[in-house]
């Protein structure tokens, strides 16, 4: 975090990284990836900031994380297919990842307000056996994997819709959670 950058609320949570993402190191760098497109048609950036971005022609991760956001993967292995993940990295990846994430709200100084899953497919991963369906939005408070700690228990739980290329979704259906969830931040507040 550099001087002046709001604390982290809002934590990103994708499947696995792309390559392209691998290579650059920015998230959501693989140029089929929608995710850019939708923070800026969802107007995201703004719902967390006192400032229209107007000027700026680029938004990406590091302006993001500057306003609050962060980002990070369930899976840590770079590839271009989600599928091609096991079942048993899956599994043997829960605990890590939800230990991952814990130490992330702990050393924030428990900061963190949300956690956003960017596809439903790592969200429904989290529970065993996977969650067998899931909609789109904010999630209710008692759904969460019994494996967690209280801290993420706590922790509002959003799963948006996938911005890859690959999933096969409206554009008006796909920009819909994005939406709700920049409403969100504009009535609730970042520090709320």
């Amino acid at each position: 975090m550099e001087n002046g950058d709001i604390p982290m609320h809002t934590l990103f949570i994708g499947h696995n990284p792309s390559i392209a993402t691998w290579q650059s190191g920015h998230y959501f760098a693989n140029p089929t990836n929608q995710f850019w497109k939708l923070v800026d048609k969802s107007d995201l950036l703004n719902s967390a900031t006192s400032f229209e971005i107007g000027e700026i022609t680029s938004i990406d991760d590091d302006l993001m994380i500057s306003r609050g956001f962060g980002f990070t993967d369930f899976i840590e292995k770079p590839g271009n297919d989600a599928n091609a993940i096991t079942r048993s990295e899956i599994e043997s990846n829960r605990a890590i990842f939800a230990k991952r994430i814990e130490k992330y709200a702990y050393d924030i100084n428990i900061r963190l307000k949300r956690i956003c899953f960017v596809g439903k497919k790592q969200w429904k991963q989290q529970f065993a056996p996977n969650l067998s369906k899931c909609d789109h939005g904010l999630q209710e408070q008692k759904l969460r994997p019994k494996h967690w700690s209280k801290i993420l228990c706590n922790l509002e739980i959003w799963v948006l819709a996938s911005p890859s290329g690959r999933a096969v979704i409206s554009a008006s259906e796909r920009l819909e959670s994005y939406q709700k969830l920049s409403q969100h931040l504009q009535n609730a507040g970042i520090d709320d």
